[in-house]
């Protein structure tokens, strides 16, 4: 389920097509009509995986830049990183969190077998 996640396709059949547009996800998946929002809030922990993946990309880029620009590490170079990083992750990553997150909610939530 999770890599399935990982490629932006649906944790249950493993289809595609969830996305409208980058920043916007269907009600359900078009191949087995699977409900993404299950229950209100749900998507709270693809926000909170989404910052995690930012937080460690912005790390990332502020301690390589520090780490090559040693010993004397330019502040704007600095600011200009962490900001990039603050900016363009999120958007970036934002579906793959939304298809990440329903992988793991379906774990931790499996689907009830009776109707």
């Amino acid at each position: 389920m999770l890599r399935r996640g990982l490629r932006k396709k649906c944790p249950v059949c493993g289809g595609g097509g969830l996305f409208t547009r980058w920043l916007r996800m269907k009600e359900r998946c078009p191949t087995c009509g699977f409900t993404f929002e299950r229950e209100e809030g749900t998507f709270l922990g693809a926000f909170v995986v989404n910052v995690a993946v930012t937080e460690f990309a912005m790390l990332i880029a502020l301690v390589l830049g520090v780490a090559l620009t040693l010993p004397d590490p330019p502040v704007l170079l600095l600011i200009v990183l962490g900001t990039l990083s603050a900016v363009v992750v999120p958007v970036f990553t934002y579906p793959f969190s939304r298809t990440v997150w329903s992988a793991v909610d379906l774990a931790m939530h499996p689907l009830d077998p009776t109707p």
